[in-house]
Formats: structure tokens, C-alpha cells, sequence
């Protein structure tokens, strides 16, 4: 598709209220931190729930769907498993607690974050669409070095570029989640390659796959379902409709602060 034409789907995205917004996601590792991903068991019973747990150090994006059930995502300094203790006073214990592959697999990057390639991130996070020669001025990097700078933080795997969507119904389109389970990389693999209408959004200790999907009804949704269940190799399938969506992007800038800050202090 051409630029344009993306630019044109996205904007009709968000005329129908099902595309919130883009969002740039730093992977955990940029901060040297550990992305862990807590599932409660309890449903909230407050959009106010969701915004306090965003605002607890150090959750990063937090979810609910339409039964209300949350799960919150954070980069933690420890890679010991366990949730915040004001998480679990706040929305209850969890259900289930995994460790997301994506966007960076890895524990640790196979070299240090630069300096530009941090100043070109800080400015994506507050504004994933920011052009090139804003974020020129801005950081002082020419134009190309910027463009560089910012093709290479996704080809990296240090950046996701992580839609806010909400499950909506407008005259052609209904967005869903899918996540399947199985033990099996090799089904997850033939899942992610021929399941139709839906994109791959993230993986989970090599046992399960997040899919984004889209259908004209709800019956296809069921379908679909009926589908991946009937699927050999196939533990689980849970389909998810959220109905919120939050990132904490200020969290994120004071990380980038924090490191950019390090690097200086290191280079004087």
C-alpha cells in the first residue's frame, strides 16, 4: 500500500472510534529492564481502576475488556516473577503472569542504545507521527540522520509501534484479540501464517501468540474461534474485545530521560 493509502485507512480507523490512536512502544530492554505481563482474575469495577494502575511504578500499558477483566504490562528492574505489591492490593491477585517476546526477544540488546537513537525515541513516544525535520530541530541530528535513526529503532526491535484500539462495530469492520496456546511452535507458526484477516501483535514465552483480528460480524468471530480450538496441538484459545486502552507515556519519557542523562554523565 502507498503511504497515502495507509494514512487515509488509519484516518477512517479513527473516524469510527475503533483506532484510538498509535503509539510508539519502547522495548523493556532499552531501560535494561525486564517487560513482564499480569492477567487478574478479579473483573474491575471502575475505569478508575485502570487509570490508577497505570499511574503505579512501574506499569507501562494496561487493558480491560468488555468483562471487564484487566491485564497491565510492566518493565521491571528485576527479573524476579510476581506482580507490584500495589497492583494486587489495587485490582486483586492474578490469573497469569508471562513474559512477552515482543518487540525485543531478547533479555539484553546486542549493543547499547545511542544517544540519537534516544532522542529520536523520546520524541516518537510523545508523538508517534512527528516528521522528520521536527524531530531535526528538535534533537539536532540532520534530517537523514534522523530518518536513519528512526527506521533503524523498529528494524532493531527496540521500538513497537502499538495500536490503541478499542473494540468497535462500524459499517464494515469489527476489531477483536485472539490469543492461542499451544506448546507446540510449530502450530503457533502455522497459525500466524494462514490465519485470515488478522495480524501478528505479539508472542508469549514460545507458548502463545497474540493475534489483532477483524470480521464483518459477530458470527465470524465465532467462527474464527471454532476454528483455531478445532486446530491439532492447540491448548487454548481466548478471544478478547477491549474496551480500554492506556499507555503511560510519561513513564516512558523519564526513562529515556534517565538514560539519556547516563550517557551524558559517561561521555563527560
Amino acid at each position: 500500500m502507498s503511504g497515502k493509502a495507509v494514512k487515509t485507512r488509519i484516518e477512517a480507523l479513527e473516524k469510527a472510534k475503533i483506532l484510538t490512536s498509535l503509539q510508539a512502544m519502547p522495548a523493556a530492554q532499552v531501560f535494561r529492564r525486564f517487560p513482564r505481563l499480569f492477567f487478574f482474575k478479579q473483573p474491575v469495577t471502575s475505569s478508575e481502576k485502570l487509570y490508577a494502575a497505570i499511574k503505579i511504578d512501574p506499569a507501562v500499558f494496561a487493558t480491560a475488556d468488555v468483562n471487564r477483566s484487566v491485564a497491565v504490562l510492566v518493565y521491571d528492574n528485576a527479573s524476579s516473577p510476581g506482580p507490584p505489591e500495589e497492583l494486587v492490593d489495587l485490582l486483586g491477585p492474578i490469573e497469569l503472569e508471562v513474559t512477552p517476546l515482543f518487540p525485543y526477544p531478547r533479555r539484553e540488546l546486542s549493543k547499547p542504545v545511542s544517544l540519537a537513537e534516544l532522542k529520536v525515541l523520546r520524541m516518537l513516544v510523545l508523538n508517534l507521527r512527528v516528521p522528520v525535520n521536527e524531530i531535526s530541530e528538535s534533537t539536532g541530528l540532520s534530517q537523514k540522520v534522523a530518518k536513519k535513526t528512526r527506521r533503524q529503532l523498529l528494524d532493531n526491535g527496540l521500538l513497537q509501534v502499538q495500536p490503541i484500539l478499542q473494540s468497535a462495530q462500524s459499517s464494515r469492520i469489527l476489531m477483536y484479540e485472539v490469543h492461542v496456546y499451544s506448546n507446540d511452535d510449530s502450530v503457533l507458526l502455522r497459525i500466524k501464517q494462514t490465519l485470515p484477516k488478522s495480524v501478528f501483535v505479539n508472542q508469549w514465552e514460545h507458548t502463545a501468540i497474540i493475534l489483532s483480528c477483524w470480521a464483518d460480524s459477530i458470527a465470524e468471530v465465532f467462527e474464527t474461534e471454532r476454528r483455531l480450538r478445532s486446530e491439532p496441538g492447540v491448548g487454548n484459545v481466548l478471544v478478547k474485545f477491549h474496551t480500554q486502552a492506556i499507555l503511560s507515556s510519561s513513564r516512558l519519557t523519564s526513562w529515556i530521560d534517565e538514560e539519556i542523562l547516563r550517557l551524558k554523565k559517561r561521555s563527560n
